[in-house]
Parts: structure tokens; sequence; C-alpha cells
């Protein structure tokens, strides 16, 4: 099975379906595998798909965007339930500001769930957006009922 099937899969075992109403194609599967639209809000085009393994078995998966060469998206974060509580979603994020921070990005925001803010403001270093019309520049991926939380990156 490709990577991008397994990280899939990964995504769906942590999130629910979510099918698009105007293409009815699933968000996750347009995400993952960066599909392009001609909607701006829509295209996905540019997004990549950052897997973590440990001995070839696939244990955290996040997707991502750079907006612009300062801001970065990651709205798809998940590990599975295997493996969770074992630090390897800290181990994944960590390599991903490292790596963001070597292409000079400044900040990375992701749309969280009200569940989940505080672990991604007390254990990751995000803080919550308080003004979101600052992204309103980017095409980003927001869902429904999410906090935006961003974290600087030094």
């Amino acid at each position: 099975m490709s990577k991008l099937r397994a990280a899939r899969e990964v995504m769906h075992e942590c999130f629910e379906s979510n099918e698009c109403v105007e293409t009815g194609r699933d968000l996750v599967d347009d995400v993952i595998f960066s599909r392009v639209s001609k909607l701006k809000r829509l295209n996905f085009k540019g997004f990549y798909t950052v897997v973590l393994e440990e001995n070839d078995d696939l244990v955290s998966v996040a997707t991502m965007r750079v907006c612009d060469n300062r801001v970065a998206e990651m709205p798809l974060v998940a590990t599975t339930f295997r493996h969770c509580r074992r630090g390897m979603c800290r181990v994944l994020v960590d390599e991903l500001d490292k790596n963001q921070m070597k292409l000079g990005v400044e900040k990375l925001v992701l749309p969280s769930l009200p569940t989940t803010v505080e672990t991604w403001t007390n254990n990751f270093g995000f803080c919550r957006m308080t003004d979101r019309a600052k992204l309103l520049q980017y095409t980003s991926l927001d869902f429904q009922g999410t906090i935006i939380c961003q974290k600087l990156l030094r």
C-alpha cells in the first residue's frame, strides 16, 4: 500500500468522513492527495502529507501547506490509536517545526477542535489566534466549530 493511502487510513481512523457539498469528494482525500480545483477555496494544490514511521509502521500523519514564505498551515494531524500517548505526535510536530524554520516560515497555524485546544496550547507551544482576519489574505483550510491556533517559529 502506498504511503499516501496508509496516511489516508490513519486520518480516517481519527476523523469522520467530511464530504464536500460542491464536489461530493472526501475532504481528507482531497488534502492528502493534493487535488487541484478551479475554485480557489477547493484547491488543495501545495499540500504535503508528512508521515512518521516506527519500524515500517505508520504512526503519525500531518498535512501541511506553506501559504507564503512566512505562514504555513497544518489542518490535519492524526496518530493511530495504537500509538497514542507515546509522544509520537510531539516527534512529528517538532521535526516539522525545525524544517519549517529552515525554510524561513515564521508562523504555523492550525484549526483545533475545542476539546484539543488545551493540548495544542499547553503541550505544543501554540496559542489561540485572536485575530482571524490576518488569515483572510491566505486560502487556508478551516472547519466549522474549530478554534484557530498559531505558533511562532523561532
